[in-house]
């Protein structure tokens, strides 16, 4: 590969403002553990709209690239990576796997530096972490793999890894935006007695039904308690798995879980951001337990995952809603935050 070389990006310039397409330019050479990749698909993270927006609180490295799950093809790698060839295509994700976590890359606009994490898939290329990147096999739809790189295994990994779903269990998911709606997926494969969507936008609750749940509440226009104790018999549930960064949710998804049972936080809120529960229920296992993208490994848990979807005991394509060209990334955040629903997908 021949250095330096530019290529179109989406900049996070100024909170709160547009991305703005610009061609940048990466100077090269890569440094140890660093792998050049050429974009195939991204998909977009509520966590990235939420830095947009400034959900994340003050933002030191502006200006810079974004996107954490995608998948392409090694164009390129530095000294001392043995993780993958040259050619091989691979999934792009935000968690750790095996390899060495290099240094960050930086990029350029003639003198300006733009900013990049281990892993960024705003961009037709990208120079990545060793460590942030696994191969799969050269069959693989591209398009569904993008999704591995954080919403799948977010979502997966926690149902798989954390909650213990048993056929006894009333199960209660808020939000059904992408992580809520592909943990229905997830929770379903497990048959619990009730599986229970709830979430503010009818539409996402079509789209929860059409993953498998088999109940709705819309909680902007019923009393959640009152609509759970009608489905259950109970008014709370055994297993609550908190899909949304809202406060006002996440308390009441608190007072919906049962004493004992186990409420699993998968939002990530606004910082700074505190909520108000009774104490006294946790002192008698009402157990709240945070789990950071579903402690997933990607080395071992994303081949589980696409076998799951291989073998057909799960249709992980479902997840998807809209595809669109990269060009077109703006009018998708858009869409996302108007209450569009679903899994958005960027093609390079």
């Amino acid at each position: 590969m021949n250095y330096p070389f530019k290529f179109k990006a989406a900049i996070l310039e100024e909170i709160g403002k547009p991305l703005l397409l610009r061609d940048i330019q990466f100077r090269g050479p890569l440094n140890d553990g660093q792998i050049l990749v050429k974009l195939f698909y991204s998909g977009i993270c509520g966590k990235q709209i939420d830095e947009i927006i400034g959900n994340c609180g003050k933002d030191k490295f502006l200006p810079h690239l974004l996107g954490h799950e995608g998948s392409g093809v090694v164009i390129d790698k530095g000294p001392k990576v043995t993780k993958v060839k040259k050619g091989q295509n691979i999934i792009l994700h935000w968690r750790k796997g095996s390899g060495i976590q290099s240094e960050v890359p930086f990029y350029f606009i003639d003198d300006l530096l733009i900013n990049a994490g281990w892993v960024t898939t705003f961009n037709e290329y990208a120079v990545v972490s060793e460590n942030r990147v696994t191969a799969i096999p050269i069959d693989c739809d591209m398009k569904l793999a993008s999704l591995f790189g954080c919403v799948i295994t977010t979502s997966y990994g926690v149902i798989f890894n954390d909650v213990k779903i048993k056929p006894s269990d009333n199960v209660l998911i808020y939000g059904a935006g992408g992580v809520g709606l592909c943990a229905i997926q997830a929770a379903n494969y497990f048959n619990p007695k009730h599986l229970i969507a709830i979430d503010r936008n009818d539409e996402a609750l079509k789209y929860a039904r059409k993953m498998g749940a088999d109940s709705v509440i819309n909680n902007s226009k019923e009393n959640v308690s009152v609509a759970i104790d009608k489905i259950t018999g109970k008014k709370t549930a055994e297993k609550v798995l908190i899909c949304t960064g809202d406060l006002t949710a996440i308390e009441e998804a608190i007072e919906c879980t049962s004493i004992p049972g186990e409420c699993f936080f998968m939002g990530v809120p606004p910082k700074g951001g505190k909520i108000t529960i009774e104490a006294n229920p946790i002192m008698h296992e009402r157990n709240l337990i945070g789990s950071l993208g579903g402690n997933t490994y990607p080395d071992k848990d994303i081949p589980k995952y696409f076998e799951l979807h291989s073998n057909g005991s799960v249709d992980l394509s479902k997840l998807i809603s809209h595809v669109d060209e990269f060009s077109n990334i703006n009018a998708c955040i858009n869409k996302i935050r108007n209450g569009s629903t679903g899994r958005f997908i960027l093609k390079f």
